[in-house]
Order: structure tokens, then sequence, then C-alpha cells
């Protein structure tokens, strides 16, 4: 007897592998795609790093609070205040104390940068002039104070000589009872936005989170919001720099407007 082999043929209606012309669609397709999500995905890690920020601040404008309360309402002022507030030890101003430590559960001076990350805004670029570092490892925060409130117990010299006199007058044991309209009251923000608003500074500050001249900050009253901050301008309707309500008329005409409040 004949022993049959079965031979095995492919189907005629069998799969087939890509065809060159199909694989190059395919990787088309795939290109246009990472080419759309790529942009987004960028914007999505802006924004969490930005979330990321405003949360520090949150935290930190709660810290003042806390600080406030247990110096009989008293704002912190010294030599570099408004950059030595809060953080680790930094590499410019390594011996100050950071007052605001003690309330987020940090040391007196941590010693390294890692050991006071709730300083840190995870999109803080910017750079030192000179050294090319980072706002956090040179001033040992990536924030900066409203320095009409804290800082120095006299203020670089306005356009207008009465509202600095006015300004200067005040500043030495400010308390926080003399101060109003906490709700557009900016206190602490991104470092930047001081030499953007600041009005005689020629700084160009383009800002962390890909907005130009646009910061994380923090209010008075312990809200948080992402703002354009504009060269010159006491006061918008979303905020005010000026820390005294009596004041507002003399800063809008100032910044060239007619008093109205």
């Amino acid at each position: 007897m004949k022993r049959h082999t079965k031979i095995c043929n492919p189907k005629p209606n069998g799969d087939k592998g890509l065809t060159l012309i199909e694989l190059l669609v395919v990787i088309a397709l795939i290109s246009v795609l990472v080419a759309i999500l790529l942009p987004a995905l960028g914007l999505a890690r802006v924004w969490c790093k930005r979330v990321k920020c405003q949360a520090n601040l949150r935290q930190i404008a709660q810290a003042w609070h806390m600080y406030l309360n247990d110096n009989d309402g008293r704002f912190y002022q010294g030599r570099n205040a408004d950059v030595t507030f809060v953080g680790w030890r930094g590499l410019r101003d390594p011996d100050s104390l950071r007052p605001l430590n003690r309330y987020l559960s940090l040391s007196e001076r941590p010693e390294s940068e890692g050991q006071a990350m709730i300083a840190k805004c995870p999109a803080d670029t910017g750079k030192d002039s000179t050294a090319g570092l980072s706002v956090y490892t040179m001033h040992g925060t990536s924030y900066r104070t409203n320095h009409l409130m804290i800082g120095p117990d006299r203020i670089p010299s306005l356009p207008d000589p009465n509202l600095t006199e006015e300004i200067d007058r005040r500043l030495p044991n400010l308390r926080v009872q003399e101060t109003t309209d906490h709700s557009r009251l900016l206190l602490v923000g991104d470092n930047g936005w001081v030499s953007q608003w600041w009005p005689t500074s020629s700084k160009k500050v383009e800002g962390w989170h890909n907005r130009p001249q646009c910061f994380s900050l923090a209010f008075m009253d312990g809200h948080v919001d992402f703002l354009l901050i504009r060269k010159g301008i006491y006061i918008t309707d979303e905020y005010t720099v000026i820390p005294f309500g009596d004041l507002y008329g003399l800063a809008r005409y100032s910044q060239g407007e007619k008093p109205h409040e």
C-alpha cells in the first residue's frame, strides 16, 4: 500500500505579513499621534509643576499666619528677609535664620537642598546671573515675599516719593492688624514676581510656568492663584501689592489712574 503524506499548504485567504507600504502607513500614523500627544504631555507636566508649586505656597502662607500669631502680628524684617524667611541655608545667605521653618516641620537651618523641598518650586529654572544656579540653590528658597510688608524696614525708592515715604514710615514693626484687603493683598510667590512688578526694575522676567510674566502667588488670606503681574501696577481687580487701604488713592494716582477708593 502506498503511504499518503499530508502536505500542509497555506490557505489561499490566509494571513499575510505587512507589505512595505502598509508598514510605512502605520509608522506615519504613529508619528502623527506622537506629534499630537507630545505637546499635551508637555502641558500636563507644566500644569503638575504649577499645582505642586501652589500647594507649597498654600502651606507657606499658613505658616506665615502661625508665625504672626506667635509674634503679636508683627511681620518678619531683617537683611534679605524677603528671601531668607524659609528653606535650607542656601549659598548666598548660609548664616541667616529661617523663621518659618519651625511651622513647616523643618530644622532652623537645613544644611542640604534636599531637606527643605517645600520651599522649592519644581519649575524653578531661574538662573542666578553670575553663578548660573537655580534660585533655590542660591537663596535656599524659590519664593519671595511682598517686601512692602516683609523684608528690610525701608524699601527701594518707588517713582512716587510720597508713596515711598508713607510705606517706609509704617514698615518698622508692621503688624498684620494694620494691613487691609487680605483677599487681594499679595503675600509671597515665585521669586521673579517682585522684579516683574517693581516699577524701576528693568529686569526681564519670563516666569517658570510656561506663560511669560505669570507667577504662582499666595495671598494674605491664604488662597493661591496664577496671575499675570503688570510692571508698576499697584492695584488691579485681582491683586494689590499695597498693604494699606488708605494709600490706594495715592497708589492709583502713581500708576496713572485717578484715585477712586
